[in-house]
């Protein structure tokens, strides 16, 4: 029972699962975390925990935003905003200020606004200068009541099905090789960190022995190539907190990181898998460079026809059917194989088609 005289508002599990529309084995767990209200007291026979109402709400505000915020749709003023007349007269800035406060996060950015606006996630301005109203505005300006209605919206916030991430989305299919994912040393951290495309090189670059970052570029490659999931979060998708340009979940980027395929100096390997029947040529004049250099089946085909001595190219054709043939060595590079740099068309060290181009055999016009 609750002691005669008690006054302040109470909460158990129970009611704590049906406010924050969770299940009760979600609300029990956050009792374990740190900071969580003390029982006040315990009711019934069977000992029913009962906390603070309003220290819950309170810690929950802090330490599950995304859940709190779900609980609070169709209250009046539940972001505690200043209160003011309906038709007061509010920036862009302003409101970005407002909304940050609101959220306990920093201000939304302008640039971020201004999607919202494109995407009419904001309404337009109901004022704009020259619009003969009064008073005069020198820039476009919002009622009150039209930003607090943007801010107080519904967020598209989702409960992850386990776990702490209450503010999580729900994620996109994950775009992994095939394989099994690679056991790679990657920093640690919550899989809901938010990860710039930049960061994302950074990681994957040191974590496959590259030396270097994988460069951006490369990565909108692998975007494309669908190695490389779609951004889990883009400016204007109303999600919390706001960002400014397209991020990925920790999970997400460390999928792509460890997908499967060979490492570092593994992966610039040379390789000779069709190895000529008898001894190489060593009486070809062949251009110097580097065995890994890379080349494609037409610039191997050029190289064929000149130094064998045909006075033109060996066509792509029949470059085709010499690697059908296991005379040609099978590319060493593919698109998508997820080494570095990326390509757009299979591809073969010099050193695979030097092997190819000193096969035994006669030459041009010995023929």
């Amino acid at each position: 029972m609750i002691p005669a005289g008690y006054e302040r508002k109470h909460t158990n599990f129970d009611r704590m699962a049906a406010r924050y529309n969770v299940d009760r084995t979600s609300a029990f767990k956050w009792s374990s975390e740190e900071g969580f209200p003390d029982v006040l007291f315990t009711a019934g026979q069977g000992g029913l925990q009962i906390y603070d109402e309003d220290e819950v709400d309170a810690w929950l505000r802090e330490h599950h935003f995304g859940t709190w915020v779900q609980s609070q749709q169709g209250k009046k003023n539940p972001f505690d905003l200043p209160k003011g007349g309906p038709r007061d007269l509010l920036t862009l800035r302003r409101i970005g200020e407002l909304e940050g406060r609101a959220l306990n996060r920093d201000a939304t950015p302008v640039t971020t606004l201004r999607t919202y606006l494109s995407k009419k996630i904001l309404p337009p301005a109901d004022r704009t200068p020259d619009d003969g109203g009064q008073p005069t505005v020198t820039e476009p300006m919002w009622f009150r009541e039209t930003a607090y209605a943007y801010i107080t919206r519904p967020r598209r916030t989702r409960r992850a099905s386990k776990g702490n991430a209450d503010e999580r989305p729900a994620k996109p299919e994950q775009a992994t090789g095939a394989g099994d994912l690679l056991d790679l040393d990657l920093p640690e951290g919550a899989d809901t960190d938010l990860l710039t495309l930049q960061e994302i090189g950074e990681l994957d670059g040191e974590a496959r022995g590259r030396g270097k970052a994988t460069t951006v570029g490369t990565l909108t490659n692998y975007l494309s190539q669908k190695l490389l999931a779609p951004a889990d979060r883009t400016p204007g998708d109303g999600q919390e907190p706001a960002v400014d340009e397209r991020k990925w979940y920790r999970s997400t980027a460390y999928t792509f990181i460890r997908r499967p395929g060979r490492l570092g100096a593994a992966a610039r390997a040379p390789r000779r898998d069709a190895e000529a029947q008898g001894p190489l040529r060593d009486d070809l004049k062949l251009p110097p460079g580097a065995d890994t250099d890379l080349l494609t089946l037409q610039e191997i085909g050029k190289l064929d026809g000149k130094v064998r001595g045909r006075g033109k190219a060996t066509t792509v054709t029949s470059m085709r059917t010499y690697q059908y043939s296991g005379l040609l060595a099978p590319a060493d590079r593919t698109p998508g194989d997820g080494q570095e740099p990326a390509v757009d068309e299979p591809m073969w060290y010099r050193s695979t088609a030097y092997t190819f181009i000193r096969r035994p055999g006669k030459l041009g016009g010995a023929r």
